[in-house]
């Protein structure tokens, strides 16, 4: 059994725990799920393993650097900092014992649940940002700040860990306030390539700023599901750091806005002073740039008067909405499947070859036409008659593996998680003007609040910035409303929705009908209302479609969805 991983360990007794289960393991050490054997407590500890392939003096420098991490936690005070119960060393094995975190690190949580939520981002990045600034307040440089290094308990409180190459950082001059940037040795490259500073794969000089971009690109990570820079070798994911600019996130991702890239942007900035010059400001950006991106619900006249239809029709709207601040579910963008790529002679050659073909083609048939007398017509569409469901394009559509937005039965189903967030689903890179679009709605869980809405977004910029919504809710006799969102919502109609089927898990097919600024909504082939004009210079020519649902512990199943374009 290999010595490397330290499964020979499990069974053992180091310090006053016995070694249960590997937890897991990394150059130089393993952890362990252990037991304090005086009080049964789970604790985790973190035991050097020596190397056989390395020389005395690199195994000596690594024993050092796992002591250092032991003293330079154990000097620092934080709840959002993993503490250090006792450190040691035993038969030759240097040791941390520390709190056992159940809910592993938070690259296994993203591992699991795949990109977080704007709301989950913002609060872990909270708890790192003041635990970073409470280290640097201490002249502690983490240098090594990544998802693996972020461990978890079980209520999602964050704790920093891993403190092996920590630098410490010494006041400068009579100032004790400013802190002198440490040098570390140019042969040596400390940190995680993939979460390394541009100063720091340089061997200059680090300061605290060095953390805030690690701190960037974690966040990057889990946002996007992938790093910033990927190469084939160490040496180059270093360089890509130094001299390459991050790819926009709003890219890889649907909800992100101008805004929160601009924040990532500058805590990835090359130059130290170009980043947020501490923690605490790179969080309140973020916060500030979520808050600007938000669905900030203001009521007018109109809205007012659908609140009043709703009233008569037995009962208020739950004000979920107007007590602000839902942001856009959205995950991230379905990545298209790998192409064949071709050298551009090739493609120039191909697109020649087909300009021919096509051109003799045309006259073949131009000629034949002629010869026959006959009117030439040119299909527009496939031989058959049978639309395409577009549900069926299920790359197209977000799913999360069963959490928030799934397929099963050959229907597509969101289920709204979040108390603070809607989900929404985009029908990613599909853009419409005119059209008819018909699809069959079915509400399995809910609360029958007068919360519970649901329904369709459509005409909507990709990072939902803009949009227009049709939505429903079987409460009341059956209401529906439309609404256009610029930056806050205006609504354009509403009122009872007689034809609406009551009842979890009835179905109800939508129609929409959108011809330039007017609209018209069908339920079960009854039209809801009067054509709807949008006459305002607010209005909205083309966009994404996309489905809608409100409120938290509900869940619409979709099917039969059917987009058709019109002249």
């Amino acid at each position: 059994m290999s010595t490397t991983r330290g499964q020979h360990l499990i069974g053992k007794v180091i310090g006053s725990c016995m070694l249960e289960r590997l937890l897991g393991y990394g150059g130089t050490s393993a952890v362990f799920l252990g037991q304090q054997l005086e009080s049964g407590q789970k604790v985790a500890v973190k035991v050097f393993l020596p190397r056989t392939r390395i020389n005395a003096q690199m195994q000596r420098d690594f024993y050092l650097r796992f002591l250092q991490e032991a003293e330079s936690a154990s000097k620092l005070d934080h709840p959002n900092i993993l503490p250090i119960y006792s450190y040691g060393e035993q038969d030759g094995l240097p040791f941390i014992i520390m709190p056992y975190m159940e809910g592993g690190t938070l690259s296994e949580y993203a591992a699991r649940q795949g990109c977080l939520l704007l709301s989950e981002a913002q609060w872990y990045l909270a708890q790192l940002a003041v635990a970073l600034d409470y280290a640097h307040e201490q002249g502690c440089v983490h240098c090594d700040v990544k998802p693996a290094n972020i461990l978890l308990d079980s209520d999602g409180q964050a704790m920093l860990s891993d403190f092996g190459i920590a630098r410490l950082v010494q006041p400068m001059g009579e100032n004790e306030d400013a802190l002198h940037p440490v040098t570390k040795a140019p042969e040596t490259l400390m940190g995680t390539p993939d979460y390394i500073s541009p100063e720091q794969a340089l061997a200059l000089p680090l300061d605290g700023r060095s953390d805030i971009y690690s701190l960037g690109v974690t966040l990057f990570y889990v946002l996007a599901g992938r790093l910033p820079f990927k190469a084939d070798s160490t040496i180059a994911v270093a360089l890509l750091h130094v001299h390459e600019p991050p790819p926009l996130l709003a890219l890889l991702r649907a909800d992100i806005s101008p805004q929160i890239d601009a924040v990532i942007q500058k805590a990835l900035a090359k130059k130290p002073e170009d980043r947020f010059q501490s923690a605490r400001e790179f969080s309140a950006a973020f916060d500030a740039a979520i808050a600007a991106s938000t669905f900030i619900y203001q009521s007018g006249v109109d809205h007012n008067r659908a609140k009043q239809l709703l009233t008569q029709a037995g009962g208020g709207r739950s004000d979920k909405r107007s007590a602000v601040i839902s942001s856009p579910v959205v995950q991230v963008k379905p990545l298209r499947q790998g192409s064949i790529r071709f050298p551009p002679i090739f493609i120039a050659l191909a697109i020649v070859l087909m300009i021919v073909v096509g051109t003799a083609a045309t006259a073949g048939v131009v000629a034949s036409r002629l010869a026959a007398n006959s009117p030439i017509i040119q299909s527009t569409g496939p031989a058959s008659n049978i639309p395409l469901d577009d549900l069926a394009d299920s790359s197209d559509w977000p799913t999360d593996g069963g959490h928030m937005f799934f397929f099963s039965d050959e229907q597509y189903y969101i289920q709204n998680t979040s108390g603070q967030f809607v989900a929404l689903a985009l029908y990613a890179d599909h853009s419409y003007h005119n059209f008819q679009l018909t699809v069959t709605m079915s509400e399995i869980k809910g609360s029958r609040n007068g919360a519970d809405y649901y329904g369709i977004v459509f005409r909507s910029s990709a990072i939902q910035s803009s949009y227009y919504l049709f939505e429903m809710v079987a409460w009341g006799g059956g209401q529906y409303q439309f609404l256009r969102y610029n930056g806050h919502y205006t609504t354009l109609a509403g009122g009872p929705a007689p034809g609406l089927n009551i009842g979890i898990g009835k179905s109800n097919t939508v129609t929409i009908e959108a011809q330039g600024n007017t609209f018209r909504f069908l339920i079960n082939g009854k039209s809801v209302g009067s054509s709807a004009t949008d006459t305002s210079s607010h209005a909205l020519s083309s966009g994404e479609i996309g489905l809608y649902v409100e409120e938290q512990g509900t869940e619409v199943a979709f099917s039969h969805l059917y987009v058709k374009t019109v002249v």
